[in-house]
């Protein structure tokens, strides 16, 4: 650094002429890069931003039961169907049409929201799911859904449901020890209901089921 401080003027453009000449390409193709990748940051963003808004739109449409909802619920399954709103979409769909009696409907759009990247989503989609199914006494596939990993704070909703699936089955005994594990892992919630189920059992209870 010294050395360039006693140079001439000259003698510093010369040598900063050499050093452009040979590092000059680089330079500018770093510049480009960052610039670039700037742009493409900023376009990544906006796209997000256009995906969630155009979602939303539809999803409205949906939910407030507009005369085009169905276009917009399958706009949205094949135009957003990475974003939350298409699943949730399928679960607000699904309710409208259990409630019509539609369950053929109802279990198709549980399926599509069970299968969503959020896992809170698809958490409550499965248990929706597979409460429908026992409903309509397709009780394996029920409980093939249960099976599956669940986050903790659903083990007492998955062990009522199971206990469900048995007392269908006329398992009485394995109901039984299934409202007991929902009963101990509740937390205090909805025990009534579970004793209930649990209690109304009753001489039913086959111990060797």
């Amino acid at each position: 650094m010294a050395d360039f401080e006693l140079k001439s003027d000259d003698e510093k453009a010369e040598e900063l002429k050499a050093w452009w000449k040979d590092n000059g390409t680089s330079v500018i193709a770093g510049v480009a890069l960052t610039i670039g990748g700037m742009f493409g940051y900023q376009q990544w963003q906006q796209y997000k931003l256009d995906q969630s808004e155009g979602a939303s739109r539809l999803y409205a449409k949906i939910t407030k039961n507009s005369t085009d909802s169905t276009e917009a619920l399958e706009q949205l399954n094949s135009e957003y169907s990475s974003t939350p709103y298409a699943s949730l979409a399928a679960l607000a769909t699904a309710k409208k049409s259990c409630e019509a009696g539609k369950i053929d409907d109802c279990i198709s759009q549980l399926k599509i929201a069970s299968k969503s990247s959020q896992d809170n989503i698809a958490s409550i989609a499965k248990l929706r799911l597979a409460r429908t199914l026992i409903s309509a006494g397709k009780l394996d596939e029920a409980q093939k859904i249960l099976s599956t990993k669940m986050p903790s704070a659903y083990t007492s909703l998955v062990s009522e449901l199971t206990g469900d699936i048995h007392f269908a089955k006329k398992e009485f005994s394995k109901a039984r020890q299934a409202y007991d594990r929902s009963i101990l892992s509740s937390g205090g919630q909805n025990i009534e209901i579970l004793k209930m189920k649990r209690d109304d059992l009753g001489s039913q209870i086959n111990t060797g089921a």
